[in-house]
């Protein structure tokens, strides 16, 4: 892929995809069903109410991505956060650190399928 506007290393496809986050030790206590907005071989961004710590390390599930069946697994930390304008709510970014059952280029050959 080539360099993405704005300066980012990976193009990125508006998508609603449903994903479950969680943070830290709350992985066995809770885990917070959001939409995807924005999500790329290098990460993702969501909004949520929660207001998570900066650096924090993150597994991501999601449910589907393009033909691969099943939930895929990848881990993640919160790369940056801040308050949405308007809604009392938080813009969150979680950078991809490690895939389980996926592999990054596959990911990626699935996300450039998106914008086709």
């Amino acid at each position: 892929m080539g360099e993405a506007a704005e300066g980012r290393r990976y193009a990125r496809f508006a998508t609603h995809v449903p994903i479950y986050i969680a943070d830290g030790p709350a992985l066995l206590h809770k885990t917070v069903r959001l939409l995807a907005r924005d999500i790329s071989a290098g990460g993702l961004c969501f909004e949520t109410g929660h207001d998570l710590p900066l650096e924090s390390s993150s597994r991501v599930v999601i449910s589907r991505v393009g033909d691969i069946p099943g939930p895929i697994l990848i881990h993640g930390r919160v790369a940056w956060r801040q308050p949405h304008p308007f809604n009392g709510r938080y813009l969150v970014g979680i950078e991809f650190t490690g895939f389980e059952n996926i592999s990054k280029d596959r990911l990626i050959a699935e996300i450039d399928g998106w914008g086709e």
